[in-house]
């Protein structure tokens, strides 16, 4: 079900002495529903479900991360200047997965198709065979897919239903159907939290990964020479961040809290190069896995909240 942007969720300071140059997000932010025609920009669309964490056997929450990630958004300054930015509401799940799915991949393909940038916000990680889908709807050479995924785990299940661990593998039936190439790239694997039978399952997939205990700036340089030789071959690349590949102090409000992970400025690192090398091909952004209800001070929002910022401001380079 598709719900209409709230005005309300944004709020925050208002510097009038200072005039233009004092403005903020909650000031700047516009409200676009379906079907998104305005002026090219940013669109912030919320994917409201957890269902697929709760299939999972994970703890749920994640159905809140949306609206609150966005109030989380809202004080910060605005530094954006020539750039649109567009609240564009919400996919609220509702009866099965698979027709939230379908829901989120046509609204994806629309906001694409319309010359706009998605960032999806999650929501479980089940919203990332949406967002796929959603790209892959909108291209014409589906061949050239890139997917590129910060995550400590491989998501790569074989269920007989969708689930929270199973977009990936899903996103790789889907390839194999269509006939072509599945490109799949994880960056923040945990040994410990990945069989054996996982593990097989990704090398059945030629899936390339690096695993936390790579994840650290001394390893940068290899780090970096892996992702040219993924990326430079391909012409469109879906970025998916699963926000429990962060450390659990920095993030501890998710659905599966990894007992290792990387530091969120690295993360930043990280996708400032792919930004700066990258950019044209970049087409899509979804963030996954807040759940607030698990949140400690609002450390995990506070994180999250400038990550995304920081991508609206890679994007606006």
């Amino acid at each position: 079900m598709y719900v209409k942007p709230n005005s309300e969720l944004w709020s925050g300071r208002v510097d009038e002495k200072d005039g233009l140059l004092g403005l903020r997000w909650h000031q700047k932010v516009e409200f676009l529903d379906y079907p998104y025609e305005a002026k090219s920009g940013v669109c912030l669309l919320g994917f409201e479900c957890d269902e697929g964490v709760r299939l999972n056997q994970g703890r749920v929450g994640a159905k809140e991360g949306a609206d609150e990630l966005k109030k989380g958004l809202g004080s910060f300054a605005w530094h954006q200047d020539g750039l649109k930015l567009y609240d564009c509401g919400k996919i609220v799940f509702e009866d099965s997965l698979d027709k939230s799915h379908k829901e989120l991949a046509l609204h994806v393909e629309k906001i694409l198709k319309n010359s706009h940038f998605p960032i999806i916000i999650g929501g479980g990680h089940e919203v990332a065979y949406g967002s796929f889908m959603g790209l892959f709807n909108a291209l014409e050479n589906k061949n050239e897919i890139a997917v590129l995924n910060f995550d400590a785990h491989f998501d790569l299940r074989v269920e007989e239903f969708a689930t929270s661990g199973t977009p990936f593998n899903q996103i790789a039936s889907t390839c194999k159907e269509a006939g072509v190439d599945f490109n799949y790239m994880v960056l923040g694997i945990s040994k410990s939290a990945n069989t054996k039978a996982l593990f097989k399952r990704a090398d059945e997939l030629s899936v390339e990964y690096i695993l936390d205990s790579e994840m650290n700036y001394n390893n940068l340089k290899n780090l970096y020479k892996k992702l040219d030789d993924f990326l430079k071959k391909k012409r469109a690349v879906f970025i998916s961040i699963d926000c429990d590949v962060f450390n659990s102090f920095e993030v501890p409000s998710v659905s599966a809290v990894a007992s290792r992970g990387m530091d969120i400025a690295l993360g930043y690192e990280i996708l400032n190069r792919l930004f700066t090398k990258y950019r044209k091909k970049i087409k899509l952004l979804d963030i996954a896995e807040f759940s607030p209800r698990y949140d400690i001070n609002d450390i995990g929002k506070k994180h999250i909240s400038r990550l995304i910022y920081d991508m609206v401001e890679l994007l606006n380079q």
